[in-house]
């Protein structure tokens, strides 16, 4: 309620007050103001020296205490007003459109992340892969420059022609060619095997000619393991003949030509022969002219590619 006998300022008076607010209370900004405003605003200057220049005691020690209490007390008392409890705090975090917010959110984080992650992990596998294979291109090739061009063969299987061949598929391990690599110090022993740990491929000569790393030209001579064999070695029947390696979960295959280069495909078939006629490195072509990957069926063809794990 508003007590109608304490002292206020006329309109005039404020006015003049505003002013001398706005030049700081400074004498000489005065001389500025409109001729009104000047008289009122000389007297509220004088005033107000006067009440500045009021002798007064020093306030006592209690007072400055008390004062600095109830200062602390406020301050105490805005910040009990501003905390929020932890029990409150906590139940509003447990609020059930909270919890369906944060799982919503970690769940679409999950569903971009784990394509991502899986995607970086099989390029790097891919790459590794292929850098072991460059590895082991350098091997085959240091191995033919000590032995007249010849490719790497493993002395229990020496003879890997097709008219030797004494398995009941016409299918030897071929792959066990690779190891005298590590053993006579070729190549590190983690080459030999797609990121030292799954199975290669490696090119059976179906041809004399095939017998000489120098006289094959550019072609295929290694790869990753050859899944139609795979999955005929465990007594199944392949959907296709086209399938890419399980190596990298069938989505592709790295190939080593016998330049010391690898390269990435999606597809088994590659260009064979002076003709370039695309051939499945997987199967071989027999003298009917259908694919298989028994040895003793092999047309003897010097351009045919197969590649035996």
């Amino acid at each position: 309620m508003t007590d109608h006998n304490e002292p206020t300022l006329d309109s005039d008076d404020a006015e003049a007050l505003d002013a001398l607010m706005e030049c700081r209370f400074e004498s000489a900004a005065i001389d500025r103001l409109a001729e009104p405003l000047r008289a009122r605003a000389r007297g509220l200057l004088s005033d107000l020296r006067a009440i500045d220049e009021y002798p007064v005691s020093e306030p006592s020690d209690a007072l400055v205490d008390a004062t600095l209490a109830r200062i602390a007390q406020a301050e105490r008392q805005q910040a009990e007003r501003l905390s929020v409890p932890a029990q409150l705090s906590l139940r509003r975090r447990l609020h059930i459109p909270n919890i369906v917010a944060v799982a919503a959110v970690l769940l679409i984080a999950a569903g971009v992340a784990f394509p991502v992650a899986s995607q970086v992990r099989a390029s790097s596998s891919q790459a590794m892969c292929a850098s072991g294979l460059r590895t082991l291109g350098s091997g085959i090739a240091a191995y033919a420059s000590d032995h007249a061009g010849a490719m790497p063969s493993a002395p229990a299987t020496a003879s890997i022609l097709p008219l030797t061949s004494t398995s009941d598929a016409g299918i030897l391990e071929n792959a066990r060619h690779l190891e005298m690599l590590s053993q006579k110090g070729y190549c590190d022993a983690k080459c030999i095997r797609c990121n030292g740990a799954r199975n290669l491929s490696f090119r059976v000569p179906l041809h004399t000619a095939q017998t000489s790393l120098t006289r094959i030209g550019r072609s295929a001579i290694a790869a990753d393991a050859n899944p139609v064999q795979a999955i005929l070695t465990r007594g199944a029947t392949p959907s296709s003949l086209e399938l890419r390696s399980l190596n990298h979960e069938q989505v592709g295959q790295n190939v080593l030509f016998s330049d010391g280069s690898s390269f990435w495909t999606i597809t088994p078939l590659l260009p064979a022969g002076p003709q370039r006629v695309r051939d499945n490195i997987w199967v071989i072509r027999s003298a009917s002219g259908t694919a298989t990957i028994n040895l003793k069926e092999c047309s003897g063809s010097p351009t045919d590619i197969f590649l035996a794990n």
